[in-house]
């Protein structure tokens, strides 16, 4: 078990442990959420963010997806055992979310894979040896995924929704510009001051 904001969420192997860091992108994503709006948690592993956010905003229809059967299974696991009112959707990135929600979304919130191959041996052998690599490593120097779900949230968010990115201190300047084409980028810090959280409002 893990604790998760005033969740405990079962982990396992196929799924990430939740991090501190991490809550602090469910916060971000729970502040910016409207009353009654829609939100996306992509890549959702063990379900935190999601279920974080559906424990906390019971008035939000609160949609996640996962590419990895594996960790799909903790998710709707831990779904169940908390009794949680979240949509699982098995598909990558965004696929097979409702069509109907295109240009509707209030948040787009991810912890996505944003490490590069070439980081692997600087990783703590904790994660490294025990952590799935789907859910860390990215092509493009670990700019990959944040590059594709950066331009797909466009095509799901409303005018004036967000997409929250959870991000390497270091990528912050990469992130920012992959941002681009979306206004008011932000990069705020995580409790420790470090760079880790990117919020963009879609135009």
């Amino acid at each position: 078990m893990a604790g998760f904001r005033y969740l405990e969420l079962g982990v396992g192997p196929g799924v990430l442990i939740p991090r501190p860091e991490t809550e602090v992108v469910a916060q971000t994503a729970i502040d910016l959420l409207p009353q009654g709006g829609v939100v996306i948690d992509v890549g959702t592993g063990s379900g935190a963010i999601a279920l974080a956010i559906a424990h906390e905003r019971p008035d939000a229809r609160v949609l996640a997806t996962e590419v990895s059967d594996e960790a799909l299974e903790w998710a709707r696991r831990n779904r169940d055992d908390l009794d949680l009112d979240v949509e699982l959707f098995g598909c990558d990135l965004l696929n097979d979310v409702p069509r109907e929600l295109a240009g509707v979304v209030d948040v787009v919130v991810s912890n996505p894979p944003y490490i590069g191959a070439d980081e692997l041996d600087g990783l703590p052998a904790d994660v490294r040896d025990h952590e799935p690599d789907v859910a860390l490593f990215a092509p493009g120097g670990g700019l990959g995924v944040i590059e594709r779900l950066a331009d797909e949230s466009r095509l799901w968010l409303r005018s004036g929704g967000h997409v929250v990115l959870e991000i390497a201190p270091a990528q912050a300047g990469a992130v920012a510009a992959l941002l681009s084409r979306y206004e008011e980028v932000a990069i705020r810090p995580d409790l420790t001051g470090r760079e880790r959280v990117a919020v963009a409002r879609h135009g």
